[in-house]
This record gives structure tokens, sequence and C-alpha cells, in this order.
């Protein structure tokens, strides 16, 4: 295949991307600020060594080449987004002759800011993430130019569960959407099963659980226990509430999950789940 496909920011997101594109064929090399823990080379350490890190993001720069952002967002202590990281990124690739995609969770507004050809945020957790990359359950895309897309992404495109097509500020709606829903969920099911778990004994708490998992059926994110925790859940909660409050819109219900979910992280008995706990079942 011709196209040369560079990972900006080679952290869990952009290694998860990385080998899926290895391992679906693409050339691929990666571009990071910082010399990068391998997080799957239990599993995958063969293709680390397939590929080549660069020593400047322009290193393989053409006109087949497609630049893919995968660097982080932060929390700043008040809850509000920080992306400094991401335009930093973003700015190393201006006058690049590539083409880019940007994999980083954004907030809607913000998009409009950056430079970038499409919007196609990720879906990923911890346990199944390189697979969820070839093969994922959700694909957005959102277009911010009139460029055709790049081959690996209709390979996605087909592989997908489902596929949306639209502007980037409906894709990052579908991601916060899909985030929100998923640490809602958590919230929820930890409090109704402590309310029924009223005396903590461990008989208690087995029946609390016996009638969520009735319901819920253990599915992901539907299972009494740890708090939602990590970068993900966290920041973005966190991020939502205070774009939503800037937009004079009461978020009565996320500032709910955010309140529940801090109280029940705070009982020893639980704490929280770490970063991409949940995969696919």
């Amino acid at each position: 295949m011709s196209e040369q496909v560079v990972i900006v920011g080679f952290g869990w997101v952009g290694q998860a991307n990385a080998i899926a594109l290895h391992e679906m064929g693409y050339s691929v090399s990666s571009y990071d600020v910082q010399q990068p823990v391998r997080h799957y080379a239990a599993h995958r350490a063969a293709a680390y060594d397939r590929i080549a890190a660069l020593p400047h993001p322009l290193a393989v720069d053409g006109d087949r080449t497609w630049y893919m952002v995968c660097v982080g967002d932060k929390d700043l202590p008040n809850g509000s987004q920080d992306i400094a990281e991401i335009e930093a990124a973003l700015e190393s690739l201006r006058g690049a002759a590539g083409k880019i995609i940007l994999r980083s969770t954004i907030l809607p507004d913000r998009l409009s800011k950056l430079v970038f050809d499409f919007y196609v945020p990720e879906f990923l957790h911890e346990k199944t993430a390189v697979q969820d990359a070839i093969s994922p359950r959700l694909l957005a895309i959102g277009e911010n130019s009139k460029t055709d897309l790049p081959q690996f992404v209709a390979d996605w495109a087909r592989q997908a569960d489902k596929v949306f097509i639209g502007t980037a500020e409906e894709a990052a709606h579908i991601k916060y959407l899909c985030n929100l829903w998923n640490a809602t969920q958590v919230a929820f099911v930890n409090e109704m099963a402590t309310a029924i778990a009223t005396d903590k004994t461990p008989g208690s708490r087995a029946r609390a659980e016996r009638i969520i998992d009735f319901v819920f059926e253990r599915k992901p994110y539907l299972r009494f226990g740890k708090a939602f925790g990590g970068r993900c859940l966290t920041k973005d909660v966190r991020a939502f509430i205070d774009w939503s409050r800037q937009q004079g819109v009461t978020a009565a219900i996320l500032e709910g999950v955010w309140a529940a979910n801090v109280r029940h992280s705070m009982q020893p008995e639980h704490g929280s789940l770490p970063e991409w706990f949940f995969g696919r079942e």
C-alpha cells in the first residue's frame, strides 16, 4: 500500500492505532516528544520493531503521508479542558504536504480553531484496544476538508459495526455522548446497589450484585463495584460540565454523576476503576 501513516503521540491510543495499522498492512512510523513506554509489548513486542520512531514529525512527509494526531487532552484544576499539547502537535505539522487526521478528544466548539482534514475520535478500551482499532464498534468521521478519505479509514468503515459521517463537531458530540453515557451507567449502578446493600455486609452486597446483574446481565459499565476513574471518563465528564456552563446550559444530571462518583470512590471498599477498564463482551 502506498499510504504512509505517521502517528503523532505514541501513548496508549497512538500505539494501539500504530500496531493495528501495521497488522492491516500499512507502512507506519511514529513521533513523540518523549521516550514512550511500550504499553502492548506483552503481546505485540515484535510490532514495535517494525514501527520506526522518527526524529522529527515531518521526516517522511509527502503527498501520500497521513498524520494521525493521538495526543491527549488534559483537565485543568477547574475542570476545563487543556488542549495545549494537541495544538503544539498540530503546529509541528504546519506546512506538511501530507494530510491530518485528528483522534484526540476535543470539545466540539474548539475544533473550529484547529487545522486538520478529518476528525475521527477513538473508541478504544485497554483490554481490546488494538482489535478495537482494527474493527471499530463505532466509527465517527468528521469531515473538515474536501480531501478523500485515506484507504485505511475506508478499511475501518468496512469493519465497523456502525459508521457516522458528518461534521467534526458532530463527531465530537458522539465521542462525548458515548463516554458520558458510560460514566452515567457506572455512577447509577453503584448508587443503586449501594442503596440496596444498606448494611454493607458481604451478604447484603451479594444480594445487591444479584439484583443488578439480573437486570443488566453484567454488561460493561453496569456492574456494582468501583467508581469510574483514570484519565478518560473523569476528565471528559468534568470538561463537558464546564463546557455546558460556558454555553449557559445546566448539566444537572452530569453534575450529579460526578458528585455520586466522587462519593463512591471515597469508600475504601470500592475505590476507582483503572482507565479503559472495560473491553468488548
